[in-house]
């Protein structure tokens, strides 16, 4: 039997090789795509509380809100939100049809 040498090539079965990297791909893929939710959600965060404020609150700056704006906000919120969740939507129905 000879020894392996350096510089010589594992040999792995195919099928075992195709189903360590499917996996791992498929893992690799996965965390992307959550890191990628994630950031969009954060930036959609930011982006729906930049708008609404800028709507909503005035410049008096109390250190605290009125009721009007309080409830401004709260409205201006959920238009934002049900916006996005009717784009969403769309978004994959159209996929849908198109698979």
């Amino acid at each position: 039997v000879r020894r392996p040498r350096r510089g010589d090539r594992l040999r792995w079965p195919r099928r075992e090789l195709l189903a360590i990297m499917s996996s791992e791909q498929a893992a690799a893929i996965d965390q992307l795509r959550k890191e990628v939710n994630a950031q969009a959600q954060r930036e959609l965060l930011t982006k729906m509380t930049e708008k609404c404020f800028a709507k909503c609150a005035s410049s008096k700056g109390a250190g605290h809100l009125e009721r009007s704006e309080q409830l401004c906000l709260g409205q201006c919120i959920d238009r934002y939100v049900d916006c996005m969740n009717a784009v969403n939507e769309a978004l994959v129905n159209r996929q849908q049809e198109r698979s």
